[in-house]
């Protein structure tokens, strides 16, 4: 059996979400990609100039490309799970949500890219989302789901601070 007709307007917002999964795309390149590659600019500017940078420098555009297929890659690999978690295990989100949180992201991240600030592309989808089930209603928010989002965020900067310092201080036994 066929199902009923889609409503109209959720049936227009599906080709707008199309375009605002593109505009989250780009403004994700704009911030995130360069907290990926920002460590790897550093160290071939010292590498070709062997002075530490001062001020802003020109970041060659291999190092960009390189970075925004590590983004396309990592995507390809494990960008399905995240996708699920925030897509579908948050709230119920239709077209038209869905474009409204992923407008939201969008701008929220190319204002923080603008002025300089690194942020997270999923934390802004993740409070996109969650606002939209606090307008639609807030009983929809599958709030153990954001237990597990927000104990992931919280492990993340002092399991990569131990992660680093560990991976340094075996580089610097076996390298100087």
């Amino acid at each position: 059996p066929q199902s009923p007709l889609p409503n109209p307007v959720e049936k227009l917002f599906a080709r707008f979400q199309l375009l605002s999964a593109c505009f989250v795309a780009f403004a994700h390149g704009s911030n995130d990609v360069g907290n990926a590659i920002a460590p790897l600019a550093a160290i071939v500017y010292i590498d070709r100039t062997g002075s530490v940078p001062v001020d802003g420098i020109t970041i060659p555009i291999w190092i960009l490309i390189l970075g925004g297929a590590g983004i396309v890659g990592g995507l390809a690999v494990w960008g399905k799970k995240v996708i699920a978690t925030i897509g579908e295990n948050i709230i119920f989100l239709q077209p038209s949500s869905g474009f409204c949180a992923e407008l939201a992201t969008a701008t929220t991240i190319l204002i923080a890219s603008r002025l300089g600030l690194p942020v997270s592309t999923s934390h802004a989808l993740v409070g996109g989302v969650v606002g939209i089930g606090l307008v639609q209603d807030i009983k929809s928010i599958k709030f153990k789901t954001l237990q597990g989002i927000a104990a992931a965020w919280l492990i993340t900067i002092p399991v990569s601070a131990v992660l680093s310092a560990a991976i340094f201080s075996i580089a610097r036994i076996l390298l100087f």
